[in-house]
């Protein structure tokens, strides 16, 4: 019974505004001006580096905290700003923790039926069940959250956000407590499971990758601000500046001069048509648009390190001109090993052109 999960219960769900949020903690800016709207059934990942602000966005959606200014809405309704505040419990939203929150004293059952208190004992417990069986889980309903795996946690954590129908649900770093083994398996099972409920849905993360396997869009913020919204593909190929280019990808930065609407370096010249004539620039080159071929072709470079990395090998090549070794990412080429000399070829697609920034 347990490996056949019955559809989960479909939720009424909600568009998320936020209008001009501002909060912070004594002199830091933890959100700083945030606009930002999710529609019904959508999914949007809150991506950014530790302490820019996204959890705390996060606990203001919520109703934990109280924004400064602004106002947040669910659908036309003000559940934050200076003329309503809805506390937590009223505003339809299912919330997942980092640490999934679970009580040690109570059963799995027990847990995931601890927010049905408008149902009768037997109804909630009846109500639970299902969400467990959904998650296949069934059959530990009558045992502790410590005999589960840290995946199976995961998940009653879900049933219980999801067995009350919320119109929003919001994550918080939902998966960092998995070993990177299991983190793909369960992350697709959680994503499966939201978009069956339809539900609205937050999801706070630092790991880029993640955000773009479940974020119909992706917020990338910096020190309490939203610095760009799109599609995943959207923020991987265009992203507004260099720290953002940094943040979805390993890359080489290689400094040159706009001259003709183009940056000239040492690996060659590229487009660069938003910057201006003489105007110190960076080519972003991404590992994997950099190939190597036979030496007298392409740019001179020497292999100065090779790692062997599964599915990709890593290699280190210097060329003449550039401070640092170029870090370069292919599947397996036979022969190729540190000391060897090799022409460099650039994948223009894989390059990305920003303004310098700093001395």
């Amino acid at each position: 019974m347990d490996d056949v999960p019955t559809r989960t219960p479909v939720s009424l769900a909600s568009r998320l505004i936020l209008e001009g949020v501002h909060h912070s903690y004594g002199a830091t800016n933890a959100a700083d001006g945030i606009d930002l709207t999710i529609e019904p059934g959508e999914i949007v990942c809150l991506l950014g580096p530790s302490g820019c602000g996204k959890t705390t966005l996060l606990r203001l959606i919520a109703g934990i905290e109280r924004p400064s200014a602004g106002r947040i809405l669910l659908d036309r309704q003000v559940v934050a700003g200076p003329e309503a505040f809805v506390p937590p419990e009223k505003r339809q939203i299912g919330l997942v923790f980092q640490d999934y929150a679970l009580f040690p004293h109570l059963s799995n059952l027990d847990n995931v039926a601890f927010g049905l208190k408008a149902l009768t004992r037997a109804e909630a417990l009846a109500e639970a069940g299902r969400a467990l069986e959904r998650m296949r889980l069934g059959r530990y309903a009558a045992d502790y959250p410590h005999a589960l795996s840290g995946g199976e946690q995961q998940r009653v954590a879900l049933a219980r956000a999801l067995v009350t129908r919320p119109g929003i649900l919001l994550m918080d770093e939902p998966f960092s407590g998995l070993d990177s083994r299991l983190r793909g398996s369960v992350r697709a099972e959680t994503l499966d499971v939201v978009r069956d409920a339809g539900a609205t849905c937050v999801i706070v993360t630092h790991d880029p990758e993640e955000a773009m396997r479940m974020g119909d869009r992706i917020a990338l913020m910096r020190a309490g601000r939203l610095v760009q919204l799109g599609t995943p593909e959207m923020l991987y190929r265009s992203p507004c500046d260099l720290s953002a280019a940094r943040f979805f990808c390993e890359i080489n930065e290689v400094s040159g001069k706009v001259a003709g609407g183009r940056i000239h370096t040492p690996l060659g010249s590229f487009p660069a048509p938003a910057l201006r004539e003489g105007e110190r620039a960076v080519a972003a080159i991404r590992p994997q648009g950099i190939e190597m071929r036979a030496p007298g072709s392409g740019i001179a470079g020497r292999v100065m390190e090779h790692r062997f990395l599964g599915e990709l090998d890593m290699y280190e090549v210097a060329v003449q001109g550039i401070d640092r070794p170029l870090v370069v990412r292919r599947r397996a080429t036979a022969g190729l090993a540190a000391g060897q000399n090799v022409g460099v070829h650039i994948d223009i697609a894989e390059v990305l052109v920003f303004a310098a920034t700093g001395p």
